[in-house]
């Protein structure tokens, strides 16, 4: 559950500080994000990204709102029978760019492995 001043903290911004570990390092980036109910933040990327891979090795993520709060929490990698109709109308919105047009566009992205979708979970 995203703490409540973090979502308000949100508002209208673009996109959030992402920073993951590598070899007890952190590395930030700036990154979209989708906030799909107020409880749950999901990240899309190419699967061959460096954070993407630094994810598979270590899920521990912090998410800074720029000149705001910070959460911290583990990345979850979605599967596509994990999507659910609102989920996938709220990537598409957002990434329609990245070639996640259609439904079924994005479960064959996540399904080929080009791109992961994640959950951000924060105890």
């Amino acid at each position: 559950m995203l703490p409540a001043g973090f979502v308000e903290a949100l508002g209208a911004q673009e996109e959030l500080i992402v920073t993951s570990r590598e070899d007890g390092r952190e590395r930030s980036v700036r990154a979209w994000y989708v906030l799909e109910r107020p409880s749950s933040l999901y990240l899309f990327t190419q699967s061959f990204a460096l954070r993407a891979t630094r994810w598979r090795s270590d899920p521990w993520i912090r998410l800074r709102v720029p000149g705001g709060p910070s959460v911290e929490g583990t990345v979850h990698l979605m599967t596509e029978d994990e999507l659910d109709e609102p989920l996938i109308a709220a990537v598409i919105e957002r990434w329609w760019m990245w070639g996640a047009t259609t439904a079924e566009g994005l479960r064959r992205m996540l399904r080929d492995g080009s791109h992961i979708l994640v959950r951000v979970d924060v105890p």
